[in-house]
């Protein structure tokens, strides 16, 4: 029989690859998801199976995208990683704004195009528009997410 918590775990694996994020960090997100105490890096290597090097470097990618945390415990001289506080809310505004982010930048492109080019400048607005549309629709989401434990 195989453990759910190991398939929900590999689960948030690939679900990271799919979307273009290493699956050891989708890994590893699963993994402090299911568990309540921080975990250090080597904790995180031999229960996932990898290496530390490899362990590190996707739980700094994790941390760079504001989802885990470095955090220590007293009298302990390992670095140790955990869930940010709100991390479902922590998600959907990294979400929103980058969302905006993108908006922005092809605003500041429809502006460039001359007028003569009405379908271009038409087609480029309208995908500011979406993404603007898709940075609210997750501000949205955020406010309407439980808190997480």
């Amino acid at each position: 029989m195989t453990d759910p918590i190991e398939n929900f775990i590999e689960l948030m694996g690939m679900t990271y690859q799919v979307d273009g994020a290493p699956r050891i960090a989708g890994r590893i997100f699963g993994l402090l998801l299911v568990e309540d105490e921080p975990y250090a890096l080597q904790d995180i290597a031999t229960r996932l199976q990898v290496s530390k090097a490899s362990a590190s470097t996707n739980a700094r990618f994790l941390a760079e995208r504001g989802v885990i945390r470095l955090t220590s415990k007293p009298g302990i001289r390992q670095d140790f990683y955990e869930l940010v506080p709100d991390v479902y809310r922590q998600m959907a505004l990294k979400v929103s704004a980058r969302m905006m982010q993108v908006s922005n930048q092809i605003a500041e492109v429809h502006e460039a195009i001359p007028s003569e080019q009405s379908i271009a400048r038409d087609r480029i607005a309208n995908l500011a528009e979406c993404y603007r549309l898709a940075s609210e629709t997750a501000i949205d989401w955020s406010d309407r997410l439980p808190p997480s434990k």
